[in-house]
């Protein structure tokens, strides 16, 4: 075991969590039926879109260098792929 293990575990949960709420702030955003409380939407913003990008940056570089180090990544495949995914949709997002 590595020390980037706990690390990468720890940025994994953490970036499913911030993607969660991304993805409730763009709904919030987007879709004019849905009325939550003001509280409620801006912790969801704050976390989601403000935060959520930047954990799933450094999960990704923590990915890259697990993987340049050919240092096994013990993480739930779906996890790896939820967050790269949405690293991804996050990265559209911001530039367009």
């Amino acid at each position: 075991m590595s020390r980037f293990n706990p690390i990468l575990a720890f940025l994994s949960k953490l970036a499913i969590i911030c993607n969660g709420c991304f993805v409730f702030s763009l709904m919030v955003m987007f879709v004019p039926k849905i009325n939550y409380p003001v509280a409620v939407s801006n912790f969801a913003a704050v976390l989601g879109l403000e935060m959520a990008p930047v954990v799933s940056v450094f999960f990704g570089i923590a990915l890259l260098v697990m993987w340049g180090k050919k240092q096994a990544i013990e993480l739930p495949n779906w996890q790896t792929i939820t967050n790269l995914l949405m690293l991804l949709f996050q990265l559209v997002f911001i530039i367009v």
